[in-house]
Parts: structure tokens; C-alpha cells; sequence
């Protein structure tokens, strides 16, 4: 049942996530990985030339976010704490780049995304990450899969309301005017 609700909560929250940050019209993308694991974030942009990127954490609901590091163009990897200095590792060329997590821990979940700047100027990476820590559940996961299938439908159908909400209220003021 632990899974089951794990899942679950999951799913909520992706759907959470990208409904609040589709205005700014950048991909969320959820992760998932294994306690003890290591998982791969990308980090890029198309907007040239920047000077180096920032990467940020959010957990939850919290509004704070947390510095994770900071990267110049000439290489120069910066931890912004100790927790990432041996646990997170740069590759790639600037500005595209994949950022390596090790030893993934529950610490670690959370939304995480990268912002380039130039000067003054700051620009959004391409993609926001929501990182999910799957512990190992010794149970049956097929209960999982057919709540989050229904999680997934009922986001679909609500989406699919507000469309047709929507639009009769723009018919609505269509016929007004």
C-alpha cells in the first residue's frame, strides 16, 4: 500500500508541477531513480553567449530554493554547499550540460532547474526537473500501475473541463459583444 500511495503522490504532483510552470513555457520533465543510484540531469540553452549557469533546487511546496552550484563557462565548477561537493559531478560542453547525481538519497527530491547568465541577463534553461527517490517496495506494483492510470485520466478529464469551460465562456462573450 506504501507504493501504492508513493506513486500516487507522484503523479499528483508531476500534473502540480507542470500546470505551474506551463506560463513560463518551459518543459517540466519528471525522474525517477533508486536510493543509492545515480541519475543524469541535462542543463542547456539555445541563447548565446552566456557567461555560466545556476543550478537550482525546490523542495515540496516550499518557495525557498536552494543554490546547488554554480558553473562558469572556463569550467570552473562551484558547489554551493557541502552536500553536493563530492555528490554532484559536471560534464559536457558549456552550455550544454548533463549533470551527474550520486548516491542518491529522499534528500534529494525535489524540482530542480538551471539558469544561464550573461551580465545581468538571466535565461532559463530548457527543461525543469522533477526528481523523484524510489525506495525498493518488496510489494506487488501492479496495484500502483492501475491508480496511476486512473490519476492519469482524471488529470486528463479535469484538463479537458477546463478547456470546455473555457471556451463556452468565450462564446459567451463572443455572442456580448
Amino acid at each position: 500500500m506504501a507504493c501504492v500511495v508513493r506513486y500516487s503522490f507522484l503523479l499528483i504532483s508531476i500534473c502540480l508541477r507542470t500546470t505551474s510552470w506551463a506560463d513560463t513555457m518551459v518543459q517540466v520533465t519528471p525522474l525517477i531513480g533508486a536510493v543509492g543510484n545515480e541519475i543524469i540531469i541535462q542543463c542547456a540553452t539555445d541563447k548565446t553567449p552566456q557567461d555560466g549557469v545556476y543550478m537550482y533546487k525546490r523542495e515540496g511546496a516550499s518557495k525557498n530554493r536552494q543554490d546547488v552550484f554554480y558553473y562558469y563557462k572556463d569550467n570552473n565548477f562551484t558547489p554551493k554547499s557541502d552536500m553536493y561537493k563530492a555528490k554532484v559531478h559536471v560534464a559536457g560542453t558549456f552550455p550544454n550540460l548533463n549533470v551527474t547525481f550520486s548516491k542518491l538519497h529522499s534528500a534529494d527530491i525535489g524540482l530542480y532547474w538551471c539558469e544561464f547568465n550573461l551580465e545581468e541577463k538571466i535565461t532559463v534553461g530548457h527543461a525543469v526537473t522533477w526528481l523523484w527517490i524510489d525506495e525498493v517496495c518488496p510489494e506487488d506494483v501492479s496495484h500502483a500501475k492501475i491508480l496511476s492510470a486512473v490519476i492519469v485520466l482524471l488529470c486528463i478529464i479535469c484538463l479537458v473541463f477546463v478547456i470546455l469551460k473555457v471556451r463556452e465562456c468565450w462564446k459567451r462573450h463572443q455572442t456580448t459583444l
